[in-house]
């Protein structure tokens, strides 16, 4: 799969959702082709960001919408969980079931559980890791089995555990080290199992034409949420130097088109939440095996909001 043209981002960014959250330039990998924040946030800062404010900015609408319409129940939560479970859950167990070994799965950074909670309704055995505290505890409280920490320190007092499927469900964006995130996964996945990872697409041609468009600065860059950006060339690529073979990927829609036809949802939440409900109805309207084909497409032409790919362990 070609590399995608990227625009430069070399100047300083304030997240428009945050002003008060600036950050610096992103760079590039020399080795594994994917995107990073230059510098860092001190990672004592990410831990404490994530485990005591990220889910009170979600609430005030600062972060995450998808997670936010999860959190404020009633119908929007509803609505919003159905697309999930018929629309990306459903796409993960059909993949894990014809790839996966066995039944064991992993969730790292599984949030409130609700995507164990649907992979033990078809019938996987799961766990989860969660350094969110509040997140954590509510997945406990409905009866799953999830542990309040990091996938580093699960590793180090599971050493010998071993799991048929690792699942990274938009965490690998938000981690200090994408590639030790990698292979900590790695050392609890059995022979042959698959991990699943799922990143925004960022630095693509679509969102350079978009982009373009509007006359803005990159808006997908999300200081300090996002220290990682991927597309499907520089995961893949990372993907295959940890280990990794992949054995399926696909992308989602591309929400890029509505700021292309006219409907700039950027820093506007109002536009947002109708492009996405327009785009919730496109995906349940195609069902499962036509939504596949289709998006399954798009991650060949490097095209999706998202990246979801799956690889096979190939090293012991």
């Amino acid at each position: 799969m070609a590399f995608m043209s990227r625009p430069d981002t070399t100047k300083p960014f304030v997240n428009s959702e945050n002003p008060a959250q600036s950050g610096g330039r992103t760079i590039e990998d020399a080795r594994y082709g994917y995107r990073r924040l230059d510098p860092l946030p001190p990672e004592i800062e990410i831990k404490d960001f994530y485990e005591s404010s990220y889910y009170d900015l979600i609430r005030k609408g600062n972060r995450a919408p998808e997670i936010r319409r999860l959190l404020e129940g009633g119908e929007t939560a509803s609505n919003e969980l159905r697309w999930l479970r018929e629309g990306l859950y459903t796409d993960v167990i059909s993949v894990l079931d014809k790839h996966a070994p066995g039944r064991k799965l992993l969730e790292v950074g599984c949030g409130t559980g609700d995507f164990l909670d649907f992979a033990n309704k078809h019938d996987f055995s799961t766990v989860g890791t969660e350094p969110a505290t509040e997140a954590a505890q509510h997945a406990i409280s409905n009866g799953l089995d999830v542990r309040n920490m990091t996938i580093d320190t699960f590793v180090e007092q599971n050493s010998s555990a071993k799991f048929d499927a690792v699942i990274l469900l938009n965490v690998l964006e938000h981690v200090p080290d994408a590639v030790r995130t990698i292979q900590q996964c790695g050392l609890v996945l059995a022979p042959g199992g698959i991990l699943c990872i799922r990143v925004p697409n960022d630095f693509t041609e679509i969102q350079t034409a978009a982009q373009r468009k509007l006359g803005v600065d990159p808006w997908w860059v999300a200081v300090p949420d996002h220290l990682n950006y991927f597309n499907f060339a520089s995961l893949n690529r990372l993907m295959a130097h940890l280990g990794f073979e992949t054995v399926y990927a696909q992308g989602d829609f591309p929400m890029e088109m509505f700021l292309l036809m006219g409907e700039n949802y950027v820093g506007d939440p109002s536009i947002g939440g109708r492009c996405h409900a327009r785009r919730v109805q496109f995906d349940l309207g195609l069902g499962p095996e036509l939504r596949r084909k289709i998006y399954s497409a798009l991650a060949t032409a490097g095209v999706g909001r998202d990246c979801l790919v799956f690889g096979k362990k190939i090293n012991p």
